[in-house]
């Protein structure tokens, strides 16, 4: 009897866990968590893992309940139909939880609002499920008798075989999954004739500790003379702090406020990205991102991708997203085995991906993107690399991540701060390693003679300076200031260009390089710094940033900044200004903006800065950001719109920012989000081009 007895709640609660789980994947397959997303960030083989994962813990806990019943004296149906009736109970708190943690997403799994709902859902479904038993107790009774013979032979076939299915089905995904890049068939597009062009960005790598930039740690040996093949960009600035802003202009031309993605807003329909026109004209395209919060296919970044691999196809982000994942596998994982994201892939698992398209690409010249994820916190570099420069602490990341990135610097000790750098300059010196894998294999295939590279950051990494760690927090040069290096046929060798470069620029200079003469935009390309007799104006002295902050509390600002060859205005949306000499002092340790001899500068540099904005084409998708800067009555956007004779004379239209997507016929759709009807009518009143 008491085997019986636990072969019936293990079977009660294995079949409770398989509907949970079907239930689960529904959820996740169907419903983005994040609702703006274009599409949600899980594969078919959630369909299979969530109802393994939740049928094998519910079959555990129907075990549980079943010891519960057998080590008690009292075995009377009544006792029996309460143990299961608390298993139900469990069953609606693990769907409640679902419902509140996977897609409102408050806060940590165990923190106490996570908590109580599905303690109220407990009480609330075991109280039903015993008044259930209770009403119909005559009929309940014989189901719970133990001298009631149950189809017990039956329902555990049944179940074993759901069990093989779903096992087979994660084995079919894994196997397919690892044969799909190994048959890549080339789209019908017309064959181009360009150059390959290969365009990989370091998340998170800022310029000032390459050893090509000076850097006094030999972090980066390969690129260093990757940097003497071709160009190498002295002062490349990226328009954004974080990934997807930059990642959206780098792919199309755009600054933040023209394309509009944010932190809980995808690139949307409408410009042409890079991808996109090359395909259109030709070229294989194929993008793999090992970024686990926005290099997803479902943040726009997958747009015109004939090939697209990201972290959605990997069985332990499936894993990752799952309930069970989130509070079970990844504490466990954290804990015993790394401190870090279960979920996360290095630059080796990127390559292999890589390496696998790479040989059975289609012949035609192709344009290939890789988003390497490596040095973004939390700055674990694998052996032999981990000591390189020193190692990390487990501690000092522990309390990086504790503190508000707005807390000042003051919040970790000199020794963790040099921790993390340790371990930053690792992962950097291991990001170097696999890089020169990458060209190795490129370099040995016969188009290599006909390739093109470029190797730039989407955004840098702060480690005190101006009192915050990470990144996407304000908008000083250690954020901005990122590698920029070109290589390849046509291009100058050992050519170092002090000249500012504008990292949105990137999407002209591709097509420059991969169209020739058919696109009307080389006055933007960044050809034009290697171009012989080439003298630059006052267009190619500045570079627009801009920053919305992710999250609302006090001390958080949008921000927006000009940098010219010699200086850097920042303006925030609290009504503050600041400015800075980086050419003598790189940290940005002395505001200059209040300094009386310097306030014709902040004055032209200012007028400069809204005479960018004023002419960056439209529409502007994110206005909001703008507008986020007449909060406290300072009036950015005002001054732009009615700030009439602030140009001394006309912009050509292929000076403006974002002039190359009219080019190739930028859709003009509207953003999902609206400004407020007042701030509508000013967006009327703008001088539309």
């Amino acid at each position: 009897m008491s085997r019986e007895l636990l072969h019936r709640f293990s079977l009660l609660g294995a079949t409770l866990g398989l509907l949970i789980g079907l239930f689960e994947a529904a959820l996740l397959f169907y419903v983005p968590r994040v609702p703006t997303l274009l599409h949600p960030d899980v594969r078919s083989v959630i369909w299979f893992l969530a109802p393994a994962l939740t049928s094998m813990m519910f079959g555990l806990a129907g075990l549980g309940a079943g010891w519960i019943a057998v080590r008690g004296k009292d075995r009377s149906p009544r006792r029996i139909a309460t143990l299961a009736a608390a298993l139900v109970g469990v069953a609606g708190a693990y769907v409640a939880s679902v419902l509140n943690f996977l897609h409102d997403r408050p806060g940590d799994v165990v923190s106490l609002e996570n908590l109580t709902v599905p303690a109220l859902w407990f009480m609330v479904v075991f109280a039903y499920a015993l008044l259930v038993v209770h009403l119909a107790w005559p009929r309940a009774a014989l189901i719970f008798d133990l001298h009631t013979p149950w189809p017990i032979a039956i329902w555990g076939k049944g179940m074993a075989t759901m069990a093989a299915v779903l096992l087979l089905g994660i084995g079919l995904y894994l196997i397919g999954r690892s044969t799909r890049l190994s048959a890549v068939e080339a789209s019908p597009s017309a064959a181009a004739r360009g150059p390959n062009i290969v365009l990989i960005t370091l998340d998170t790598v800022r310029a000032d500790h390459l050893s090509t930039y000076g850097y006094s740690r030999p972090t980066t040996p390969h690129l260093d003379s990757f940097a003497r093949r071709g160009v190498l960009f002295e002062n490349a600035i990226a328009p954004s702090p974080w990934t997807l802003a930059t990642h959206a202009s780098l792919f199309t031309g755009l600054l933040p406020h023209q394309h509009g993605a944010a932190w809980t807003l995808p690139l949307e329909p409408g410009p042409r990205t890079l991808a996109d026109i090359l395909k259109s004209q030709g070229y294989e395209t194929a993008g793999f991102s090992t970024n686990l919060y926005y290099g997803q296919g479902s943040w726009g970044m997958a747009r015109g991708f004939e090939v697209y691999e990201d972290d959605s196809f990997t069985l332990r982000n499936n894993l990752s997203v799952t309930l069970a994942g989130l509070a079970l596998a990844q504490p466990v994982y954290q804990h015993l085995v790394r401190y870090d994201l279960l979920s996360r892939r290095d630059a080796r698992d990127l390559n292999r991906e890589v390496f696998r398209w790479f040989r059975h690409r289609p012949t035609r010249p192709f344009f290939l993107f890789i988003n390497y994820f490596d040095a973004h916190d939390p700055y674990w570099a694998p052996p032999p690399f981990d000591e390189r420069f020193g190692s990390n602490s487990k501690d000092a990341i522990r309390h990086m991540n504790s503190i508000d990135g707005m807390q000042t610097k003051d919040s970790l000790e000199e020794d963790e701060r040099a921790s993390l750098i340790n371990g930053y300059d690792d992962s950097l010196a291991f990001l170097d390693d696999q890089v020169a894998k990458l060209m190795g294999v490129l370099s040995a295939s016969p188009d290599w003679p006909n390739t093109i590279v470029i190797i730039t950051s989407d955004h840098g990494e702060a480690f005190g300076e101006h009192g915050t760690y990470g990144h996407g927090w304000n908008v000083y040069r250690e954020v901005l200031h990122v590698p920029l290096i070109i290589f390849g046929p046509g291009i100058p060798t050992g050519l170092r260009i002090q000249h500012l470069a504008r990292i949105h620029e990137i999407f002209p200079t591709v097509l420059d390089l991969a169209l020739g003469e058919k696109p009307p935009f080389r006055r933007t390309s960044l050809r034009r710094f290697w171009t012989p007799g080439f003298q630059p104006e006052a267009f190619d002295e500045v570079a627009v940033s801009e920053l919305v902050p992710n999250l609302h509390g006090p001390g958080l600002k949008a921000y927006i900044t000009l940098t010219t060859g010699e200086w850097q205005y920042l303006q925030d949306s609290q009504g503050g200004s600041e400015l800075y000499r980086w050419t003598t002092d790189p940290e940005e340790k002395t505001n200059l903006v209040e300094s009386p001899e310097l306030q014709g500068v902040v004055s032209e540099l200012r007028a400069r800065l809204r005479r960018r904005v004023r002419f960056s084409t439209r529409p502007w998708r994110g206005s909001e950001y703008l507008f986020a800067l007449d909060q406290t009555g300072f009036s950015f956007l005002h001054a732009v719109a009615f700030a009439r004779g602030l140009e001394t004379e006309p912009v050509p239209p292929e000076l403006r920012t974002g002039f190359a997507q009219s080019v190739f016929g930028s859709g003009n759709l509207p953003s999902r989000r609206r400004p407020a009807t007042r701030d509508q009518d000013l967006l009327r009143s703008l001088p539309y081009h």
